[in-house]
């Protein structure tokens, strides 16, 4: 049996070869197959030599993590590597701390978006887009803020913005009108709940948007023995036991830092041989 190597939740960063399946909530791509990464995962058996995520865990329901990384250990040939890459809770909380008790109120002020925007916002981009949103469109550019953010997440704010979308294709259209009707007939729907309990717990953020759970190492450990694999270790964006990992463009920028920034922590584990 041929072995491959499996990305899941990759988004728009992928290897497009022919050893690399691509997996993803919605396609970005020729590359990326569309898949139910919480169900049961269109792969066989015993098949893969490496299965990558990033950044995608801690979007998972805590509930289903198990399952999630039972699916990763049963396609997985033994050997197998897995390799993770999450927002790093430890890291956050230290560079935190750090931050606040040198005054450097700024940084540390970011670092409270880091760290709690994403598990409890309740619209699309949520306080971090905002921040952002200030950075990018401040008549002066504050170049010290924009490189401490790209620094902390890997989001690029000084660079230009990207191009304006492309023209739409005619058979695009009817998507794109059917969700604009599905997002007016929830808030229609939304409506109906009380104010209070929809200020309280509602968000209309976009799938995939808001973060679960933040996990560290140890947590990420204990999960992942739990799961039946073994060899757990912490790795770098820079480094991994897989031969020719190919760390550009999965975990290192063009500058050779982070793509996801210093907030990230790396870890691998083997399925049993």
């Amino acid at each position: 049996m041929t072995s491959y190597n499996v990305n899941l939740a990759c988004g728009s960063v992928y290897v497009d070869h022919d050893s690399w399946i691509n997996l993803d909530y919605a396609s970005s791509g020729s590359a990326v197959q569309q898949a139910d990464l919480l169900g049961r995962l269109p792969l066989v058996d015993g098949a893969a030599q490496l299965v990558y995520s990033s950044h995608f865990l801690e979007h998972i329901p805590r509930s289903q993590v198990p399952a999630f990384l039972a699916e990763c250990l049963r396609i997985l040939k033994p050997g197998g590597v897995i390799r993770l890459v999450v927002p790093d809770l430890e890291n956050l909380c230290r560079t935190f701390l750090s931050h606040r008790d040198c005054g450097e109120h700024e940084q540390a002020d970011f670092l409270v978006l880091e760290l709690l925007d994403q598990c409890v916002r309740r619209e699309l981009g949520g306080e971090l887009g905002r921040y952002y949103q200030q950075l990018r469109s401040a008549s002066q550019r504050n170049t010290e803020a924009m490189a401490f953010v790209r620094h902390r997440t890997g989001e690029d704010l000084i660079a230009p913005p990207p191009p304006p979308p492309r023209k739409r294709r005619l058979r695009e259209v009817p998507r794109k009108v059917a969700a604009k009707v599905e997002r007016l007939w929830i808030r229609a729907v939304l409506q109906l709940l009380p104010k209070a309990f929809r200020e309280q717990n509602v968000s209309l953020a976009a799938v995939g948007e808001r973060h679960h759970w933040l996990y560290d190492f140890h947590q990420l450990q204990r999960l992942l023995a739990a799961a039946g694999f073994v060899a757990i270790e912490r790795c770098t964006a820079a480094t991994s036991r897989v031969p020719n990992f190919p760390f550009h463009p999965l975990d290192l920028a063009g500058d050779g830092q982070p793509r996801k920034g210093a907030e990230s922590l790396f870890i691998e584990a083997q399925k049993l041989g």
